[in-house]
């Protein structure tokens, strides 16, 4: 008989144990280090057959920003069981445990990281983050001119650099498309994972930071794991910062959270390789809540939505959405989804739509959803549609 409890800190090391071989990870020093911080933030979830435990996950409480709404998020992370446990249902009966207790905690969103995208999207998860990985050799960086010599550039490790780059990473725009809001512990996480990790910092006034890159020596490739910058001369510095590395690496390699490519910033655009990837995954939670904040961007006139959730019931049902100057008015007329609605989608599609990853005429086009053309219209004017952009992962 299997039974779904909370795990503590005393059951650390069986979850460390399921983790290790379910992802056929070595045991390091580095490894159980980082491990243990991330579990000690975690809600975390186990299946026991009698005593042993059988399958595990995390689900992880962040915030996140969605043009500037901040949102409770949970991001789901070692999903696992032992392969002898595998294929009964373990981890459909982990999820719904966890959206449960979501619902009830108030949270709105969950991401995660899919080895499958199959296999997640039965949980009503979808791809709604990407990336552009931009690849170039050396030989090809491009000269940088500075407009302005002023102000300083350290070099720093990343656990040095985070009180001087935190509020350039929240105060950027790019960090405000469904990024996630980095509390102290998840820095402090991060330099535990990465160890290597290197930290270029622009001060433009000697004691404020307008600019960093996060990067890596891997190898003869120098690998950029972040830039954020906050005007063009902190742009510049940190370009030059980089090409000044040309001598030491063969390669250059950057996977921008920003999914659109922009090769155009080259002299010569095909000297760089640019690749958009899929990245990681996204599920409206508590989907009334979601709409209650949305930060629409004109009215709406009435109109109903009809969307079906198969692991949360709560969401399924045809919903009436008003937004006008009163605010965000989105109440359940029918608990029948099959209903008369103008426009009918399931969560994963109404979830690509909202958060600007894909538009519903977009979506209605490819077969994804039904309803009537100019309610389709008038809604999508209303939704957000930058492209939702991600900087972590877990």
């Amino acid at each position: 008989m299997s039974e779904i409890v909370k795990l503590t800190s005393k059951d650390l090391d069986e979850f460390y144990h399921l983790y290790l071989y379910a992802f056929n990870n070595q045991d390091s020093e580095e490894r159980r280090a980082f491990f243990n911080d991330r579990y000690q933030h975690s809600q975390v979830y186990g299946l026991l057959h009698g005593d042993e435990l059988s399958s595990g996950m995390l689900s992880i409480p962040f915030k996140v920003n969605f043009h500037g709404v901040i949102y409770k998020m949970n991001g789901i992370g070692d999903v696992m069981s032992y392969p002898e446990f595998g294929g009964h249902g373990a981890i459909t009966a982990l999820m719904r445990q966890a959206f449960s207790d979501m619902r009830r905690d108030g949270v709105a969103l969950s991401y995660l990281a899919p080895f499958s995208y199959e296999f997640y999207r039965r949980f009503g998860y979808e791809e709604v983050f990407d990336r552009a990985v931009y690849k170039i050799k050396n030989t090809d960086l491009p000269r940088v001119k500075i407009s302005e010599e002023r102000g300083q550039f350290l070099r720093l490790p990343l656990n040095e650099a985070v009180p001087l780059i935190d509020e350039v990473y929240e105060n950027n725009e790019q960090s405000r498309n469904g990024g996630v809001h980095r509390d102290d512990w998840w820095w402090h996480y991060l330099g535990l994972k990465h160890p290597a990790w290197q930290v270029g910092v622009y001060l433009e006034d000697g004691k404020n930071a307008s600019g960093y890159v996060i990067y890596e020596a891997a190898g003869d490739t120098f690998k950029i794991q972040e830039i954020m910058y906050t005007n063009q001369i902190s742009y510049q510095y940190l370009q030059r910062f980089i090409c000044q590395h040309e001598s030491m690496f063969a390669r250059f390699e950057y996977a921008s959270g920003d999914p659109k490519g922009y090769p155009d910033v080259m002299a010569n655009p095909y000297v760089v390789s640019v690749n958009i990837q899929p990245y990681m995954m996204a599920r409206i939670i508590n989907l009334q809540k979601f709409m209650n904040d949305y930060p629409f961007i004109q009215k709406v006139k009435s109109l109903r939505l009809g969307v079906k959730d198969s692991l949360i019931p709560q969401n399924n049902g045809i919903w009436r959405l008003k937004v006008n100057v009163n605010g965000t008015s989105f109440e359940k007329i029918s608990e029948n989804e099959q209903n008369l609605a103008d426009i009918h989608l399931d969560i994963q599609n109404l979830t690509k739509a909202f958060m600007g990853y894909r538009q519903l005429a977009y979506l209605k086009q490819v077969g994804k959803i039904t309803g009537n053309i100019e309610s389709i219209r008038n809604l999508d004017l209303a939704l957000r549609n930058e492209s939702p952009m991600l900087w972590d992962y877990f």
